[in-house]
């Protein structure tokens, strides 16, 4: 049998708006003043924060950029209001929920990726994908990220499988590392790369490889 773990952000669900205009319209609904260079500042922060694998990234970044800006609020409610407001602005991907459930009637499904174990989680809940997923491997829990090899024997170990295939549309950071790890990399792009063992440009596509 084969393994199938799927990244999350940008192959399974997108957000509808850029991640810039999220953070403002946080700092809006909680009446926050505006500051030159504040998205910019929490953008690197949380950047460090989550290559650090801290378990709450947005809320260490936030902690930081209210005390550097003298922004009138605490780091956990500008967070959560963060939160919340991406958690409205996300998408499942075209085609994914009946991928999904076509897969898991013969594969043992895994997500894995970067990011705050909770938010990452939500994401799933939000857009009606957790239930088709044995495991949920998330930077932040693991202590390790992607390229890191660590989070594919990690995932790896969380399903024993006879392969292993990872579907995710970073070819660097993502597909190129698995592959290192002994994963059959899938890219999901519209371009192309002899690299990758696979390149599909719609997620539908991937029933064919697996089949």
């Amino acid at each position: 049998m084969t393994a199938l773990y799927f990244d999350l952000d940008g192959t399974l669900v997108r957000h509808t708006i850029p991640f810039e205009e999220l953070f403002e319209r946080a700092r809006r609904e909680l009446n926050l003043p505006a500051r030159s260079g504040l998205y910019e500042s929490y953008t690197g922060t949380f950047l460090d924060y989550l290559g650090d694998c801290h378990p709450e990234p947005y809320r260490a970044a936030m902690a930081d950029i209210c005390e550097e800006f003298a922004i009138p609020t605490d780091g956990e409610t500008f967070a959560e209001t963060l939160v919340e407001t991406e958690l409205s602005r996300v998408a499942v991907a075209d085609g994914a929920p009946e991928l999904l459930a076509e897969l898991a009637a013969d594969h043992r499904l895994g997500v894995l990726t970067n990011g705050a174990g909770r938010v990452q989680r939500e994401k799933l809940e939000v857009c009606g994908l957790a239930e088709y997923f044995e495991t949920v491997v998330v930077s932040c829990e693991v202590g390790a990220g992607k390229p890191d090899p660590e989070i594919f024997e990690r995932a790896k170990a969380n399903i024993p499988d006879d392969e292993h295939v990872f579907v995710a549309d970073d070819l660097e950071r993502d597909v190129l590392p698995a592959q290192e790890a002994e994963f059959a990399g899938v890219w999901l792009s519209e371009s192309d790369d002899s690299r990758a063992d696979s390149t599909v440009e719609e997620l539908s596509a991937v029933r064919d490889i697996v089949a």
